[in-house]
């Protein structure tokens, strides 16, 4: 996962489903700030990190608070279902 600017872009190995998505969004909406969780490619910014600009990613604007529930989130993302 990295910075860019005020989103998180987390790198996944492998697309999920929309509703895996949108579950994700359900369940974690009090993380972010605004916006909801989407998934996408790399974004420009990302361009220095060839090597990776293949993966999916989800692509979010949380608060940088409750990294305990932000632990919770990466959990979920880990068992949700794949595309």
């Amino acid at each position: 996962a990295r910075w860019v600017g005020q989103k998180l872009v987390i790198r996944i190995v492998r697309s999920l489903t929309p509703a895996s998505v949108g579950q994700l969004n359900d369940k974690f909406a009090d993380l972010l700030r605004r916006g909801s969780i989407v998934q996408g490619k790399a974004l420009p910014q990302e361009r220095n990190e060839p090597e990776i600009l293949s993966l999916p990613r989800l692509i979010l604007c949380p608060h940088r608070r409750s990294f305990g529930r932000f632990r919770q989130l990466l959990d979920a993302i880990n068992r949700a279902e794949c595309a």
